[in-house]
């Protein structure tokens, strides 16, 4: 009987320890992909304002400081690497890509799993129609 002795408490130690995990997990991962569907918003949104400040004018430069207005309003922390606007002169098409880093508790910091906590988003607008 002895042997018995606390062996319901181990196993409510480890069903919590195992809970506590899971439940990084599930935090986690819904940080990673809000942030991909707010990044995902803030890139379409930049693009629009791109694809209508070249319509107006058919400057590739206000078409990217629209964007880039766009983007500051939506999501200062989006990363702007080189190349980030590029706009198509025959199509009037802005295309945005955008960068940033899931705020995450655990997954940024296990190499395996640290890629999946940057997240990049292209996203393309075109002008009004009508």
């Amino acid at each position: 009987m002895r042997k018995d002795a606390g062996v319901v408490g181990k196993i409510i130690v480890i069903w919590l320890l195992v809970v506590a995990v899971i439940g990084l997990v599930v935090l986690d991962g819904g940080s990673i992909v809000f942030t991909h569907f707010r990044l995902s918003d803030t890139g379409a949104s930049a693009a629009q304002a791109g694809a209508q400040a070249w319509s107006d004018g058919h400057d590739p430069q206000a078409a990217c400081a629209a964007a880039l207005k766009s983007v500051q309003q939506d999501d200062s922390g989006a990363t702007l690497s080189k190349g980030w606007c590029k706009v198509n002169p025959k199509t009037g098409e802005v295309t945005i890509t955008l960068r940033k880093r899931a705020k995450t508790m655990l997954a940024w910091r296990l190499g395996f799993t640290d890629k999946y906590t940057k997240v990049v988003v292209v996203e393309t607008g075109s002008p009004s129609q009508l």
